[in-house]
């Protein structure tokens, strides 16, 4: 098999998964229903996938480039907000997307491969695209007189690792909504950043 062919096989078996999932949930769907739907063996579907969190793992990284996209539109078309709501807006949009697939991330926190990643977490891409921007926007913040004194660098570190998957399900299991949660971390370890205007 050609790698275009297999290219095309991984984007065949994602497509019916995220169909699936979206149908019947990611907790009732199986290993198997993807593959039957997708028209292929099961022995092809774990040589590709070998569980259905490696599946959620892969979707969620296409929709975390989808989302870097945004982040860099909003960034390039927002230049004459001030900086402390630029970093609360993307901030906010992360705990959201967290938020958008709670079942995804039940399935992804009790994965193998999470345990891979775990001790990676900051030589992750996504992760250090994230802590690049906020270590920009708190440098620029710092030098425009709008930061309380603190080390940009420390900071963004932090601010980019505080929203956990792990943690944002725990606190939408306490009852918390989406939107409250967000609001709360952005009053929490942003608001409190920046001097008043």
């Amino acid at each position: 098999m050609s790698i275009k062919e297999n290219d095309a096989l991984g984007q065949k078996i994602l497509d019916t998964a995220q169909s699936l999932f979206n149908q019947y949930g990611v907790e009732d769907v199986s290993m198997h229903q993807v593959a039957k739907t997708a028209g292929i063996g099961q022995g092809t579907l774990y040589r590709r996938f070998s569980s259905k969190g490696k599946i959620c793992f892969t979707l969620m990284e296409a929709k975390i480039d989808r989302f870097i996209e945004e982040v860099d539109d909003y960034l390039q078309s927002s230049g004459e907000e001030r900086i402390a709501v630029r970093l609360r807006t993307i901030m906010y949009k992360v705990v959201l997307l967290l938020n958008e697939d709670m079942e995804w991330l039940r399935v992804m926190l009790t994965s193998d491969r999470l345990e891979d990643t775990k001790n990676t977490l900051c030589e992750n891409p996504p992760f250090i695209y994230f802590r690049t921007q906020i270590q920009s926007l708190l440098e620029h913040a710092s030098e425009q007189g709008e930061l309380r004194p603190m080390d940009p660098v420390f900071t963004s570190i932090l601010l980019a690792a505080l929203p956990r998957a792990d943690i944002i399900l725990y606190l939408h299991d306490m009852g918390y909504s989406a939107e409250q949660i967000a609001d709360q971390y952005c009053r929490s370890f942003v608001d409190t950043l920046f001097v008043d205007p």
